[in-house]
């Protein structure tokens, strides 16, 4: 019997446990999220930084950096965050900020800064952001966020698999532009420990290399 290579794959996905969709928790309190949390904690709030600091793309934590489609991405010292500024990308209701996790820790947690939704106030959001949070096998999850009066909003994740990546997509103002809103306070926990290949992936690998090598 032959099989074809997409059931090979997901044969081979299988046995690693990669088939199954990412089990996890959210937390609106950081003392929930920690109290979730198994190992250390690692944060960084940005008030060591002085303003100004270029931190787009820059590693502020291990294997923890943050790109956006907005042109700089520094430290604010109005509130201390990570902010991104110009190019027109607010005014065109495009903005976002991308928070890798190359090291793909299982806990993750920020806070989202200055986001405003204040009814009567066109200036500030007049619908919700969106997170979207990838995980390590492949599976995706959105949540909508809500503004609030500009405190810091605080959102943690606790997930039985690696996060390899969150997409912070800005709420939008009455004008179809981007309601300005920053991060900070970043934490994360229970990184993904690097393990060898099981016996029963390795003897996967193995069957769906002989399988390529058969097939004309």
């Amino acid at each position: 019997m032959r099989l074809r290579p997409l059931a090979a794959l997901c044969l081979l996905a299988a046995s690693s446990g990669s088939c199954l969709a990412a089990s996890f928790s959210t937390y609106a309190t950081a003392a929930l999220w920690q109290a979730a949390t198994s190992g250390p904690v690692l944060s960084q709030d940005f008030s060591g930084y002085a303003n100004g600091t270029d931190l787009n793309g820059v590693a502020f934590l291990p294997s923890v950096s943050v790109t956006s489609n907005l042109p700089t991405l520094e430290v604010f010292a109005a509130s201390q965050s990570l902010f991104g500024f110009g190019g027109g990308v607010r005014a065109a209701g495009n903005a976002y900020y991308e928070i890798d996790y190359d090291q793909r820790y299982r806990a993750a947690a920020f806070n989202l800064a200055a986001f405003e939704s204040i009814p009567g106030e066109p200036s500030t959001a007049v619908d919700e952001g969106l997170l979207e949070v990838l995980f390590a096998d492949g599976t995706t999850e959105l949540f909508n966020i809500a503004g609030g009066d500009g405190s810091p909003i605080f959102f943690g994740l606790v997930a039985d698999v690696g996060i390899d990546r969150i997409r912070w997509y800005e709420a939008h103002e009455a004008s179809g532009g981007n309601e300005e809103s920053g991060l900070d306070d970043f934490m994360v926990a229970n990184a993904v420990a690097a393990v060898p290949l099981p016996g029963s992936l390795a003897l996967s690998v193995l069957a769906l290399a002989m399988l390529r090598r058969r097939q004309p």
